[in-house]
């Protein structure tokens, strides 16, 4: 029943500065899969960020709320699990939605909208600021009916320890630096409320999400992550009600003039996690248990 729920939903109200233009024809070349572990021990798959390991790219993936911070280390290129462990999460609740990583520190969003960072120290992470909100406090402390429906309003952040609230960010990517040299944004939240990409922005150190310069990706309710390839292409994925849809987002330097192009369907179980490199996709599921499902596959662009 709370599936049938959560696929029902209402129109957003869209940022005054967001006229991305949607091209929604088919892709024109076709994804193959790639030869890839069926699964990681890691419980609901929600976000997963790049770092090396041993000099090889690797997954740095989380959970989501209820698992206290688990995390799994996979290798980008069998799939297998290089290492598990926790992560300290201070006082704010833990329902970790999304990861990314800039210049050696591991942004992790929450759904209400609050940040933690992390560094790689002692074969584990370290948590090396405390969590912080990405504005002021401006939102009710509940979703719209399953975290699928807007507030109303402009408001950004709701109180920590609430989920599915406000904008409901079920994802967070940052650009690679030379990409964000001439950018509006660093990088995005991804809100699965109303279908939107918010750009964030440095302060002193600290990122800021702004309701202007935002990016419609689809309607809302489906949106599940987004991630920059290593060039600096943007990228979101939707989860099962949209059919597990990756898109491409061209221009994302001036949210203005950004074009959302469909690349595909790209899912498996109930997607949530989006990582890409180069011209290949990685999809993990948040099925609400462990183990979590996972894909990857190449799409000639």
């Amino acid at each position: 029943m709370l599936w049938i729920l959560a696929a029902c939903e209402s129109k957003p109200e869209v940022p005054t500065t967001q006229p991305a233009t949607h091209k929604d024809a088919a892709p024109s070349k076709e994804c193959t899969d790639l030869p890839f572990a069926a699964t990681s021990p890691v419980p609901e798959a929600s976000g997963a960020a790049w770092l090396d390991i041993d000099g090889k790219p690797a997954l740095f993936v989380i959970s989501d709320s209820g698992n206290k911070g688990k995390y799994v280390i996979v290798d980008a290129d069998a799939g297998t699990t290089l290492e598990e462990g926790t992560l300290a999460l201070g006082d704010a609740g833990d329902d970790l939605e999304g990861i990314a990583a800039r210049a050696g520190v591991f942004y992790v969003i929450s759904s209400p909208g609050w940040v933690r960072t992390y560094k790689r120290a002692a074969g584990s992470f370290e948590l090396v600021d405390a969590p912080y909100a990405l504005g002021p406090i401006d939102l009710e402390d509940k979703g719209g009916g399953l975290g699928d429906k807007p507030p109303k309003g402009s408001g950004m952040v709701c109180a920590a320890k609430h989920t599915n609230c406000g904008r409901n960010y079920e994802g967070i990517c940052l650009a690679p630096e030379p990409a964000a040299a001439n950018a509006r944004c660093i990088g995005f939240a991804a809100s699965k409320a109303d279908g939107h990409l918010y750009c964030l922005r440095d302060d002193r150190g600290k990122l800021v999400v702004q309701y202007q310069n935002a990016i419609r990706i689809t309607r809302p309710g489906v949106v599940a992550d987004c991630a920059f390839s290593d060039d600096g292409v943007l990228y979101a994925g939707s989860n099962l009600f949209d059919a597990g849809n990756v898109y491409r987002v061209d221009g994302w330097q001036d949210p203005s003039e950004a074009k959302v192009t469909t690349v595909g369907a790209l899912g498996i179980g109930f997607p949530e996690t989006l990582a890409v490199r180069g011209d290949v996709f990685y999809r993990m599921s948040d099925t609400g248990v462990a183990p979590s499902m996972m894909r990857k596959l190449r799409c000639p662009r």
